[in-house]
């Protein structure tokens, strides 16, 4: 009788974790936890991370407005006509290395000076080039104070971008915590928790000693009647 009372004892076991499974299901719940948990992220994208990206695109333009501004400051404030008195000091040395080398008839003097020639004419170019993009930025009517405050403005405003920011990031967190859709959410995930321990309860109940005296005597009464 004990080895057929652990035989029918395996078989109740199983009945009873198969009943368990389907009596404390948490399916209905975790469909429902999941649609409200993407409900809740929907709407916190459409009411703090759209707005917050979109600052974050005037920031990125504003940014690249102060780049600018300063790049065309900084050519403003350029000293051209001091660096055009030291280009034109070293091509009169230049010049003179370059009459005593055909004077001498130094070949590779004259190819190493016309070489140094070549490169200064080419920071020449460079510097009337610079001194150019100064001409038309006066032409376009834009002067360094112009320039100054453009970026004062800037500036003002990429402070005014962070604070918007910070304030919807606390907004956002805030409501992720306190809104009444975590509320929703909080009783969804209490009542899945009471269902888990609900069915750990049953499934504890099995084992309890008046249930398996129970069982026991059910099993005897069962083997007697030769069932």
């Amino acid at each position: 009788m004990p080895a057929a009372f652990r035989a029918y004892e395996r078989k109740l076991r199983a009945a009873h974790e198969q009943e368990a499974r389907k009596k404390f299901s948490t399916v209905r719940y975790e469909a429902r936890l999941l649609a409200a948990s993407k409900a809740m992220e929907e709407r916190a994208q459409r009411r703090f991370d759209m707005p917050a990206a979109k600052l974050q695109l005037e920031a990125v333009a504003l940014g690249k407005q102060i780049e600018s501004c300063r790049t065309q400051l900084a050519n403003f404030e350029r000293p051209f006509r001091d660096e055009y008195q030291v280009l034109e000091a070293e091509m009169a040395l230049l010049g003179e290395r370059r009459r005593n080398a055909y004077a001498e008839k130094d070949l590779a003097a004259i190819e190493e000076v016309n070489a140094e020639i070549a490169e200064l004419q080419k920071r020449t170019h460079g510097v009337r080039g610079d001194l150019a993009v100064q001409t038309d930025l006066r032409e376009q009517g834009l002067t360094p104070e112009k320039l100054r405050r453009t970026v004062q403005r800037c500036e003002g405003r990429l402070q005014a971008i962070q604070d918007e920011q910070d304030r919807l990031s606390r907004e956002r967190a805030n409501y992720m915590k306190h809104s009444s859709d975590r509320a929703e959410i909080d009783a969804i995930e209490s009542d899945m928790l009471a269902l888990e321990r609900r069915h750990i309860q049953f499934l504890r109940d099995f084992d309890s000693p008046m249930e398996r005296r129970r069982r026991e005597r059910e099993h005897e009464q069962a083997w007697l009647n030769g069932a």
